[in-house]
């Protein structure tokens, strides 16, 4: 007499899913979201200048002080998915002021390049941002950078 075992089913889930749920994340500015899907050695790299960041927790740390400085949204673009990655256009929405206190909003052309581990974990994350727009909305606004 045989037994039947119980299947297990990795339940990687799609990219499409992985997006849309990492995607959850940033617009509720949720960093513990956000580092959940991240693989434990993920790193993150904003192509302005800045050091890459290594890790989830680091990850976290990073979403939340961001979270913190910028007040900021999204206006959806282009996604192409791959077998292990996907490329994300979007605008940032940057909520800034002038020096005289008239608030305004930026916005500066973005592109994300999601790479994925085996077990469905964002791996890498490279950011990458139109430098002139993002120049131009800090001179506006006073801030040297």
């Amino acid at each position: 007499m045989s037994v039947a075992m119980p299947v297990e089913h990795n339940t990687v889930p799609s990219l499409p899913d992985l997006f849309a749920r990492y995607h959850v994340g940033w617009e509720t500015r949720d960093p513990a979201l956000i580092a959940s899907l991240h693989a434990e050695d993920s790193v993150f790299h904003v192509h302005d200048g800045s050091e890459p960041v290594h890790g989830r927790d680091a990850l976290q740390r990073h979403c939340a002080e961001l979270f913190a400085r910028f007040d900021f949204g999204f206006e959806m673009g282009r996604r192409r998915f791959g077998a292990d990655h996907w490329v994300f256009e979007w605008t940032m929405l940057l909520a800034l002021g002038e020096p005289g206190g008239t608030p305004f909003t930026a916005r500066v052309e973005m592109l994300d390049v999601v790479t994925v581990n085996r077990a469905g974990e964002v791996a890498r994350k490279d950011v990458y941002m139109n430098g002139a727009q993002l120049q131009a909305a800090f001179a506006r606004a006073g801030l040297a950078r």
